[in-house]
């Protein structure tokens, strides 16, 4: 195993947690005449409006399954462009898809790709505007997946963004990319995740709907407008806006016969390396006939593991986060799908870790939508320096000092996220060009939460020593 690039900091600031300390190869051979080839992760998060729980997302023939949050990892060889879909599963047994869109780039071996509606809707409205079809009809046909990919540039996705920023404001609050920059599907937090509660982005024949939660068109954003920002455009109605986040989303209720009920051991968290296994057998259908399983172990690295007896059982070596589900069906086809996250540490985590001294990253030039943080990493650490980068809304510069423990860019220090096992460190600052109207405190909290709650780290409000 060669030691792993350097960490890309654009991913810690929302994803983080998905990444894992030097748990990947960049080069394995293929059998193929000693060539090398190269494995590439994504991640990302899934969601409609709430975390697409234990979706199914796929790049071409590799898949893999996300976690209660909606957060997935996947490694595999990665040549081209490429759509990616999220398969997540509903009550009632229905699946609604989504879909986006993986831009290949041979020197990133790393790339954050959410799944989200306006993904979906942005892709589907160019299939619909320059392949005269469907995006599920476009995604049956390899040629036009990679007309599609080709043709749908990043100067394409940045002014059709620039356009719904236009179109949707004051709701689509800042300069955003759904596809790219960090996304948290709680509603609470993320304001896009909340967008995508109360209005729906559907594609049609005659342009981009945007819909209400009962089913009204407030207005149509016409295909040549949406992909042109030099055009013009009448913004939605802020009272009409106002009007639908009103209205409640609708939640079916589910009518499942099948019961899935397992037992995992050991609980987590556990110590690495473990003998780990999930039994399922005692899971039961109202219908008559024994249940077939599907399971699905998704390594910190985005590797997959897959069984199908009613006891799973896997060797357990690396540290970090993993998922684990399981689908159930019935003799008539019915399905349900459920799941654990699980975390694992390891003995030997590097002990009195020692960040910083080598150098930082911070954001910079701060933009009221950009995340005011400084990443340190432990130095000597398998990771290695901080790299700059570009994300689009937050911009990462390097420093050869240490991240500052009273304030930066005019913000005021807040508090650190921190995580051993994955030999970083990120410090939070008050960002004083974004108007959250939250209080220090209340900012502080619910950055405290996802620290602690979503990205299982240690959280700490005093600079550290």
């Amino acid at each position: 195993m060669t030691p792993c690039p350097a960490l890309n900091p654009l991913l810690t600031i929302g994803l983080v947690f998905a990444l894992t300390a030097c748990s990947q190869s960049d080069g394995a051979s293929n059998g193929r005449l000693g060539e090398e080839i190269t494995s590439y992760r994504l991640v990302g998060t899934v969601a409609t409006g709430r975390a697409g729980a234990w979706a199914e997302v796929c790049v071409e023939s590799d898949c893999s399954r996300a976690n209660d949050q909606g957060v997935y990892r996947l490694l595999g060889e990665r040549q081209r462009p490429a759509l990616i879909t999220a398969d997540i599963p509903n009550s009632g047994q229905t699946v609604t898809r989504l879909n986006s869109l993986y831009r290949h780039q041979p020197e990133q071996t790393v790339a954050l790709v959410n799944i989200n509606p306006s993904t979906d809707a942005l892709l589907d409205s160019w299939s619909r505007y320059q392949l005269s079809q469907s995006l599920a009809d476009c995604s049956a046909s390899t040629a036009c997946v990679l007309s599609l990919t080709d043709g749908f540039n990043e100067q394409r996705q940045q002014s059709a963004e620039r356009q719904l920023r236009s179109w949707l404001a004051p709701v689509w609050e800042t300069e955003r990319s759904p596809f790219s920059d960090p996304y948290f599907a709680n509603p609470d937090s993320d304001w896009l995740d909340k967008l995508h509660d109360y209005i729906t982005l559907r594609a049609t024949d005659s342009g981009l709907n945007a819909t209400d939660n009962d089913g009204n068109v407030l207005a149509t954003l016409a295909f040549a407008t949406l992909f042109d920002s030099d055009a013009s455009l009448l913004a939605l109605s802020e009272t009409d806006l106002a009007a639908a986040y009103e209205i409640p989303r609708t939640i079916p209720v589910s009518n499942n016969p099948i019961t899935i009920t397992y037992q995992a051991t050991p609980s987590s968290p556990f110590t690495t390396p473990v003998d780990w296994q999930a039994n399922v057998s005692s899971s039961q259908s109202l219908v008559a006939g024994a249940l077939s399983f599907q399971h699905t172990l998704v390594a910190p690295d985005g590797r997959v593991t897959l069984g199908s007896d009613a006891l799973f059982s896997v060797s357990l070596t690396e540290p970090g986060p993993y998922t684990w589900t399981v689908v159930a069906t019935d003799t008539q086809g019915n399905r349900e799908t459920t799941g654990l996250s699980l975390q694992a540490s390891a003995d030997d985590i590097i002990t009195n870790p020692s960040f910083g001294a080598e150098g930082s990253c911070y954001t910079a030039p701060l933009t009221n939508n950009a995340s005011n943080i400084c990443i340190s990493t432990v130095d000597g650490g398998s990771l290695g320096a901080c790299v700059a980068g570009n994300s689009g809304s937050t911009q990462t510069r390097y420093s050869p000092a240490p991240c500052s423990p009273v304030s930066q860019q005019g913000g005021v220090f807040l508090a650190t996220c921190t995580s051993v096992l994955n030999q970083i460190r990120i410090y939070h600052y008050d960002n004083p060009l974004r108007n959250t109207s939250e209080t220090l405190e209340e900012q502080s909290e619910r950055l405290r939460l996802q620290c602690i709650n979503d990205l299982g780290r240690d959280w700490a409000a005093e600079p550290p020593e």
